[in-house]
């Protein structure tokens, strides 16, 4: 039922952000999406680089449902949320003043980000017991919350655009939506309340595990966001807003899969901490679940992107079609390295995982070579680098069988990049060749097949005797049991 309510919810999110991105691209012009990029980013940037691995320690700590480690973790969760609101408006100016020498409509930063970065106080009241409901693998309230919170976010979003179509109703829906998900952890999930503790013990643990975590992370925000802060100085923002929309939307495999890898594989890895070898058996046959879903998610949009934005966007946002056809080679790679991050973690190794985002993130180089090469599908392609020379290097830090890994890696890879070849190849050749009808309807079989033929695969895989399993995977036996 895990993956069933985690593949459910990213229906549904998906759904809804495409339905909400649809209408304010009607509603507002693709400089507010660019200048929101930079907002995100720079939040995104605090927030990753003071994580000190609170949900992980709890769901991997063997206290994690102990209400004095659980209510330490809380305390240390509000100070750090009203720390980054802090350390916000200290550097809203510089960071204002960086953007504004290529685009002076960036100035308006120096008024969004202190509002818009409110979320993180509000974020750090958020109930531990969404974390503890992540470790006993029950989906169902966990998703409630999170589709209300994008139902409440975009209501908001999209009520405001239409009244006043500014940057404001972007920052007025993630204001309520963080709000909501506060109130709600806090009652809409069962068990005790948390409050305000500080136990020395609690609080070493949480920091031993989380300094690496803390470095990670610092890292991997570099590594998934150095393409819009690079960009930000090289392109306007309606270029960077066009851009952000692309990557969006092919970042549809990405997110599936790590919503598999947090919410479901790493709870049930960390069941097999102590035993190694039972975990790869474990995430092999997990990872090649998930291989074969995000494969048909990227090939999908290479095929239909195109399609997608020039039937159904205003003319403002078309380009971006063709620019998720070259952000999917990307995200494919990030979904090679993520199907594989967790198992160090899972095995409490956040050390190699810090490294391998480092690696990563030094992929921007290849990156800023190959936008000087052939401008921004370059620079996309230069992305590509980071993750696969990262995959390399995680690969010698799994317990074993690391030729396996890699030969799935490859095998994968030959069959995604094969098949999106010669079916954008063949819609290409189409679009010339047949009437408008003949090729829309091609193109939509194209991008339909892979995920029909994944659906299947993935099906047989995870229940190859046609009975139901708790996980998305058969989990091993532990020994005592049998």
């Amino acid at each position: 039922m895990g993956s069933a309510w985690t593949l459910g919810a990213f229906g549904a999110s998906r759904g809804l952000r495409l339905g909400s991105h649809l209408i304010l691209a009607w509603l507002l012009t693709p400089a507010i999406f660019g200048l929101m990029a930079l907002v995100k980013v720079f939040m995104q940037g605090l927030e990753m680089f003071s994580d000190v691995g609170i949900g992980p320690s709890i769901i991997q700590n063997k206290r994690g449902n102990d209400p004095i480690f659980l209510n330490t973790a809380w305390t240390i969760q509000i100070i750090r949320g009203f720390s980054l609101w802090i350390i916000t408006c200290l550097l809203t100016y510089p960071f204002a003043w960086w953007y504004a020498q290529n685009d002076p409509a960036a100035w308006q930063l120096t008024a969004l980000l202190p509002v818009a970065a409110f979320t993180t106080v509000i974020a750090g009241f958020n109930s531990t017991s969404l974390f503890t409901l992540n470790k006993k693998m029950k989906f169902g309230r966990i998703t409630i919350i999170f589709l209300g919170t994008q139902v409440v976010s975009l209501a908001v979003m999209i009520g405001w655009a239409l009244v006043h179509p500014t940057v404001w109703a972007m920052v007025a829906g993630g204001l309520a939506g963080a709000l909501f998900k506060m109130i709600a952890s806090h009652f809409l999930v069962p068990g005790g309340r948390v409050r305000l503790q500080w136990d020395q013990e609690s609080s070493r643990e949480l920091f031993t595990f989380g300094k690496w975590i803390f470095l990670s992370t610092a890292f991997t925000f570099l590594a998934l966001n150095l393409d819009k802060l690079v960009l930000g100085k090289l392109l306007t923002l309606s270029e960077l807003g066009l851009y952000g929309i692309a990557l969006v939307f092919a970042k549809a495999a990405l997110d599936v899969a790590n919503r598999l890898g947090s919410s479901v594989m790493f709870p049930v890895y960390a069941e097999f901490q102590d035993q190694p070898d039972k975990l790869m058996s474990v995430a092999l046959r997990a990872r090649e679940v998930v291989l074969w879903v995000g494969t048909a998610v990227c090939i999908c949009f290479a095929v239909g992107a195109p399609l997608f934005f020039e039937t159904l966007w205003d003319p403002r946002y078309h380009r971006a079609g063709v620019l998720a056809q070259w952000i999917a080679i990307y995200m494919w790679t990030r979904i090679l390295l993520d199907t594989m991050g967790r198992i160090p973690l899972a095995l409490g190794n956040s050390r190699a995982l810090f490294f391998s985002n480092m690696i990563q993130s030094a992929g921007i180089m290849a990156a800023l070579a190959g936008y000087l090469l052939v401008g921004l599908p370059g620079f996309i392609l230069g992305l590509a680098v980071g993750p696969v020379a990262s995959h390399l290097f995680l690969t010698l830090h799994i317990p074993s069988r690391q030729g396996e890994m890699l030969r799935q890696s490859a095998r994968f890879t030959s069959m995604a990049g094969l098949t999106a070849f010669a079916l954008v190849g063949f819609t290409l050749w189409l679009r010339d060749m047949a009437t408008t009808w003949i090729w829309l309807v091609a193109v939509l079989l194209c991008a339909l097949l892979p995920l029909l033929v994944a659906a299947r695969v993935a099906y047989h895989k995870v229940w190859p005797d046609g009975r139901r399993k708790n996980t998305i995977i058969v989990v091993p036996e532990r020994s005592e049991t049998r």
